[in-house]
This record gives C-alpha cells, structure tokens and sequence, in this order.
C-alpha cells in the first residue's frame, strides 16, 4: 500500500511540474476567427513541437465570445512554457438532444484537429504574448455545413 502511495505521489508530483519543469510560464493570448467570426466556444491545444504529446502538459484555451482565448497549463496557470508548438482547435456544436458539445460534431470537420498533421503553429516567446488572429478561413477553407 504505501508503494502504491509513493507510486501516484510521484506522477502527480511530475504531471504538476511539467508545464514549470525548470521553464517558466508567459501568459498567452489570441483570437481565433472562421469567416470573419468569432469561433466562440472552440478548444484551442497547444502541442510542443518535437513534444511527446501522451507525456506532456495538456496547454488549452476556450474561445471566448469575442475569439479571444487565453491558454493555461494544466493546473500550474495560465499561460505555456517558451518554444514552437502546433495548434489544434476543435470547435463541437451543441448536441440537439441535450445541448452538451462534447456529444456535438466539429463545426471544422476535423480539418484543425489532426494532431499528426496540424496545419497551424506558434511560437511563445519568453514574455508576454499576444498572438496574430487565427483566421481558419484564409488558412484552410473549411465549410460551415
């Protein structure tokens, strides 16, 4: 039983420090637009290129109803480790059965959700960041069926 304890005390203790693993953290910012629109309600991911993507941190932000997103790093805070990363956003339509979006199809049909393939990138700089617009449209056309 204690192995067992020590055991989980040393992955928390390492999923925690992950994002501050001898990095800082910079507060990171953006919109992300389809069409000219805000994508209101679509999950912003940030995957470290070159990053492990089952081992590290999960670096996510929600679009707001402007398009602005903010990201956070698991529960270490608000904002991401300096370095290049791909961008994936899933944007998941409410279900008409109970309103939930995880049950929701993605409004982008899986075009920026490919994390094999991810057609956007970032760099977060070791400062504060506020990043150019993500306009979905001009990167890939998608239809909004």
């Amino acid at each position: 039983m204690n192995m067992a304890r020590f055991c989980l005390l040393a992955i928390v203790s390492l999923a925690s420090t992950s994002c501050s693993n001898s990095n800082r953290i910079y507060p990171v910012s953006g919109k992300v637009m389809y069409a000219g629109h805000p994508a209101s309600d679509a999950t912003v991911f940030f995957y470290r290129r070159g990053g492990d993507a089952m081992n590290d941190p999960l670096i996510m932000g929600i679009v707001q109803p402007d398009g602005s997103f903010e990201l956070a790093c698991g529960s270490i805070g608000k904002g991401a480790p300096a370095g290049d990363y791909d961008v994936v956003i899933e944007w998941k339509a409410r279900s008409r059965h109970n309103g939930d979006q995880s049950n929701g199809r993605d409004k982008l049909n899986g075009r920026f959700s490919d994390t094999k393939h991810p057609l956007l990138h970032a760099k977060v700089e070791a400062e504060a960041n506020n990043l150019p617009p993500f306009d979905l449209r001009e990167t890939n056309p998608v239809s909004n069926r």
